[in-house]
């Protein structure tokens, strides 16, 4: 036994002695970084689903990282001063323990690796929000390679070609971590002007006046819906969630009105939206947040090259998705009509009716569009005949099939409509809402915006406006100001119209098409003004928007 462990020691001796020992560890530590992505890709997951789990890690780390500037930039300091002394002790002669030696090695290609990743991540969904973590990446990266390799310096011509490769690859190794940094120093020592506070009161603020209780109800799926679902949503129990408002025992009011929010496309879980929920409900109204398949598979789908042109989209996979929101919306009608009601509804609302024709109405991404069809449904049922606010973030392309046309000539008098796009959007970009405007002609052209979210790198954190500032994952200080500030006036606005209370309404109205009022996204902790929110009651003639319609 004793024989068998020697010559496991004397094996891995050798290994750590061995001139391969750096390669291998960066290789194994390259490995561990891109195991889960590159295992994604084997099942034949693509690129952009491949990375998405480390896409929300990325998100939470950067999140805390923010959170703890200080403390990050104080271990930061004490990791650099380490490096910087094994470094001193390498010039002299005593180099690191070897298996130390194969940490820092293992860190150097997890580092490397990692920042690849993230590369990735920031062309294709986060576009320079994240500031803190690459610099993390780059005080890692350059505090390992002096560690290890000492300071950098030019090759020597008494070195062999090896040693001169080497010698390169690790001022390389060097620069590109002092490249990392550089961004950072400024958020890392706190002299970049942070962004504005989220409100401490009023729209924007947390969630209030009232607590809520969310509460399900499974629906079926059609038969031919069900016969050509995909595996990556088998767990799912499509469902219809109410999140009904705790107002007081005598509020003085006969019902309160409708939410209907739309998730995004493969993103089912009531977990995104919870904020959205909450500000929505917390306000007196009941939001149903329904579930539809998104992962459907019909017949030519796959091989079906889809044709994208005036914010419509002719994908054959629309239709069994509208047909599971029609469904869900009929069960939703059951619920709100059904005599007697549903107890765990009457606990919380007691007497109070849900009232459908006081409507909001809107959806996230794919959502955003669905919500556009969902409108047509609702007003064939009778919903929203008194008031509708329609609010689409970040929309896809909408069906273009006929039966899913929508038609709105007869929306009432009280309607607001607000289709909001993001600078930085890569997944959708902003022309489908550009060209989905045109569905609202009928409406008061001051109450029909297109919103457009710039993003604004002034500071530390930088407000960078992408795809998913509606879902909780991304709900920072930039999703405070340009989207909770709106949605909880557009609350404010239905439930006071609902309750016939003229001077919140007013109030209410004015933040949601008052240029001055909507628009504005505070200050800057120097007293710059954050890039405001552009708001345009006609896209189609404005150059911000041109290539919408030149067919770029």
């Amino acid at each position: 036994m004793e024989q068998e462990d020697s010559a496991e020691i004397f094996v891995l001796h050798r290994f750590a002695s061995s001139p391969a020992f750096p390669a291998v560890m960066i290789a194994f530590g390259a490995f561990i970084a891109l195991a889960e992505s590159v295992l994604m890709l084997i099942q034949g997951e693509s690129i952009e689903n491949a990375i998405w789990p480390q896409a929300i890690r990325t998100l939470s780390w950067t999140f805390i990282l923010r959170e703890n500037v200080a403390f990050i930039t104080f271990l930061s300091a004490v990791f650099l001063a380490f490096c910087v002394y094994s470094s001193i002790q390498h010039h002299r002669g005593n180099r690191l323990p070897r298996p130390i030696q194969g940490l820092f090695f293992g860190l150097i290609g997890a580092v490397m690796a990692s920042w690849v990743i993230f590369v990735l991540m920031d062309y294709r969904y986060i576009r320079g929000a994240f500031l803190l973590l690459p610099t993390i990446y780059g005080v890692v990266l350059l505090g390992t390679a002096i560690a290890v390799k000492g300071p950098p310096g030019l090759p020597d011509s008494k070195q062999n070609w090896k040693e001169k490769g080497t010698t390169v690859l690790h001022v390389l190794v060097v620069f590109l971590a002092a490249w990392l940094v550089m961004p950072g120093i400024p958020a890392l020592i706190g002299i970049a002007p942070s962004p504005p506070d989220a409100p401490a009161m009023g729209y924007g603020a947390e969630a209030g006046p009232f607590d809520r209780t969310t509460v399900r109800y499974a629906y079926d799926l059609p038969d031919e819906v069900v016969a050509i679902q995909g595996p990556t949503e088998e767990d799912i129990e499509f469902s219809v969630y109410l999140t009904l408002p705790h107002l007081p025992e005598e509020p003085g009011i006969e019902g309160v009105p409708l939410a209907i929010l739309f998730h995004a496309f493969n993103n089912p879980s009531i977990d995104s939206y919870t904020d959205w929920i909450d500000h929505l409900s917390a306000k007196g109204m009941v939001v149903a947040y329904i579930q539809y398949p998104t992962d459907i598979r019909p017949d030519g789908g796959e091989d079906f090259e889809a044709t994208i042109v005036n914010g419509t989209s002719d994908w054959p996979h629309h239709v069994p998705r509208m047909l599971s929101i029609e469904s869900a919306l009929q069960h939703l009608n059951g619920l709100i009509t059904a005599s007697p009601r549903d107890v765990a509804i009457d606990d919380v609302l007691g007497n109070l009716t849900i009232m459908p024709q006081h409507l909001w109405i809107g959806g996230h991404s794919l959502g955003g569009a669905y919500s556009l069809q969902a409108l047509g449904m609702a007003q064939n049922m009778g919903w929203g005949n008194r008031t509708v606010l329609v609010d689409t973030e970040m929309a896809a392309a909408r069906p273009v099939q006929e039966e899913w046309i929508p038609d709105y000539s007869n929306l009432p008098e009280n309607s607001i409509v607000h289709l909001v796009v993001s600078e930085d959007d890569m997944t959708v970009g902003q022309c489908n809402s550009v060209h989905q405007h045109a569905l609202f002609e009928e409406v008061d052209e001051n109450q029909t915006l297109l919103l457009y979210i710039p993003s604004d790198r002034y500071g530390f954190p930088r407000l960078v406006a992408t795809h998913y500032i509606p879902a909780n994952e991304a709900h920072d200080t930039l999703a405070d100001w340009a989207f909770y500030r709106r949605v909880d006036a557009q609350a404010d606005w239905v439930v006071a119209q609902s309750r016939g209370d003229l001077n919140t309404a007013d109030f209410a109205y004015a933040n949601l098409v008052n240029v001055g009022m909507l628009t504005n996204l505070g200050k800057w902790s120097n007293g710059v003004d954050v890039l405001p929110i552009q708001a345009y009651t006609n896209p189609s003639d404005s150059s911000q928007f041109a290539d919408c319609f030149n067919g770029e």
